[in-house]
Formats: structure tokens, C-alpha cells, sequence
């Protein structure tokens, strides 16, 4: 049965059983009302693994359309399916434009207003203009990834990394204008930094970023690592960053870009080419070089 079939059988059913406080709107749901407006020539509605470019207009019913929030963004299908949204995907098609209106509580605001200087209202029912503009399907964003590590390697290092940071639930805090992050996660001993010529002993577990695998475990090697501080060679670069940062009895995770990593040539069979990676560091011990004194 075609697209075109099933909606207006759908919209017919919908005028049948119509109890809509508001004109031209048919109840989806519980609370939840439709307005058919563009039907696009998509022929399949959105699956969970897909993602979403939707361009929506938010606002109270009876305020100005576009108040709340006005925006054209990708969206992850399965972080919308839910209450108002869910009764949408589970209708709408690539280039069908609707609008919904429903309570605020329906409506996914922390998936919507994330990284936005905008609120959401306490009460009241919201009406959005939404249209669907395209979907991009796992298969297809597995080839687009694909050809944008081959021919972008740091755009699609930045992407991983965006990606990364903006689901995670605790903020990173950025090590100045690099693309390394890091989050402290106990407090330390000792106030005094490590400085050069000091002797450190660290714990340390590394993974992969896109698959979480750990690939070096201190622990699982037998025993943590000791060294100078500031000899050459002893680690990869951004764990000499980490220390830096740490103090005494300090743990932290940090997320080291490639450059500060395993670079563009990667470790084979285990970290591929320009490939951010996830630290947590632990630095367990601290001998001061001769002449250096604690502060007061």
C-alpha cells in the first residue's frame, strides 16, 4: 500500500474520531493534536537507528510560533521517541511538514535545547512546526563516516570528539585552545604541580573512543608506571599533559586527540590512524626533585 494511501486513510480515521479542542488539529493521543500541512514524497518513516535533519518552530499556544526555539539540526531518531515525538515518528515521512501541539512535559527538551541558551516553560500546551528534511540511515551515515575519515581525517576527529562530549552526562573542561578535555574526578594531596626532574609513578587505563575497547591497563600489565619527569620518551604526549594537570593522589579522564596520541600512523590492530582516545589517570605517588619545598 502506498504512502499516499495510508495517509489518507489515516487523516479519514483520524476526522472520524476527532475530539480536537483546536481547528483543523486531530487528536494523535493523549493530549497530543495534529495538522497535516506539506506531504513530501518520502515513502518510509524514521527507524531508531536513523538520523534526523528536522527544521522545527516551538512556541505556547496563543504566544508567537518560534519563541520557545527555532532551529534546523540532525537529530538521533531514538533520543525523540518519546510521548509527543513518538506519536509524530511513528507518522511522519522525509519532506512532510506537520504541526503538533501537546503539554510541555511531552516534549524531549533536553535532547532539543541541549548546548541552547534557551529554557523551557513550566506549564502550558506548545505548538510545534516541524518538517522532516531528510533522513540519513545507519548505512548510509557508516558510509559518509567512512569517506570523511579517508578524505578529512581532523574533521572527522573533531566530529568523534563533539560527538563524544556532547553525550556525556558530567562536562570536560578544555586544556586551552587544543582539542584535548579532561574532568578530575577525586580531589588530590598535595597542592604542590609535578614539575621537571620529579619522580611520578602513574595508574593508567586507555580505550578507544568510537568502540570503548581498553587497549593499556597498568593494572592488567602488573604494576603502574615510574618515571622522570621530563626525561624524553617515557610517555606518549598527552599523558605528559595529564600530569601537568594532576596533583598528588589525583585521578583524572582525559580525552587526548590524536597529536597528543598515536597520531596518523596509529598503533596497528589495536588504535587506527588519527584516532582520539580516553585516559583515566591516576597519579599515585610524587617524589620532589632535590630542593624543591612545599608551600606554605
Amino acid at each position: 500500500m502506498s504512502k499516499w494511501v495510508v495517509a489518507a486513510f489515516t487523516i479519514g480515521l483520524l476526522t472520524a474520531c476527532n475530539t480536537s479542542p483546536y481547528e483543523g488539529y486531530k487528536r494523535l493521543g493523549d493530549d497530543v493534536y495534529m495538522h497535516l500541512q506539506v506531504l513530501g514524497d518520502g515513502e518510509v518513516i524514521p527507524k531508531d537507528g536513523d538520523s534526523l535533519l528536522i527544521r522545527l518552530r516551538m512556541g505556547l499556544v496563543g504566544g508567537e510560533i518560534g519563541e520557545l526555539l527555532s532551529t534546523e539540526e540532525w537529530y538521533a531518531a531514538k533520543d525523540l521517541r518519546k510521548d509527543a515525538f513518538g506519536d509524530v515518528l511513528h507518522r511522519i515521512h522525509e519532506g512532510d511538514s506537520m504541526s503538533v501541539i501537546a503539554p510541555v512535559q511531552k516534549w524531549p527538551w533536553h535532547t532539543l535545547l541541549d548546548d541552547k541558551h534557551a529554557e523551557a516553560p513550566d506549564t502550558g500546551m506548545v505548538r510545534v512546526e516541524l518538517s522532516l528534511v531528510r533522513i540519513r540511515t545507519e548505512s548510509m551515515r557508516s558510509l559518509e563516516d567512512e569517506q570523511l575519515r579517508t578524505s578529512e581525517p581532523y574533521i572527522y576527529e573533531r566530529k568523534l570528539i563533539h560527538a563524544y562530549l556532547k553525550h556525556e552526562k558530567v562536562p570536560f573542561e578544555r586544556w586551552g585552545t587544543s582539542d584535548m578535555y579532561y574532568r578530575l574526578k577525586t580531589p588530590a594531596r598535595d597542592t604542590i604541580t609535578v614539575k621537571n626532574g620529579d619522580m611520578v609513578t602513574i595508574s593508567y587505563r586507555g580505550k578507544n573512543m568510537e568502540d570503548g575497547i581498553v587497549f593499556d591497563d597498568t593494572k592488567r600489565n602488573g604494576m603502574p608506571l615510574t618515571f622522570r619527569m621530563g626525561d624524553k620518551d617515557q610517555v606518549m604526549q598527552g599523558l605528559g599533559y595529564a600530569i601537568e594537570i594532576l596533583q598528588e593522589g589525583q585521578e583524572g579522564i582525559f580525552l587526548f586527540p590524536s597529536e597528543f596520541a598515536f597520531g596518523a600512523k596509529g598503533v596497528p590492530g589495536i588504535v587506527d590512524p588519527n584516532m582520539p582516545v580516553i585516559y583515566t589517570v591516576h597519579l599515585d605517588k610524587v617524589d620532589r626533585a632535590t630542593g624543591q619545598r612545599s608551600v606554605q
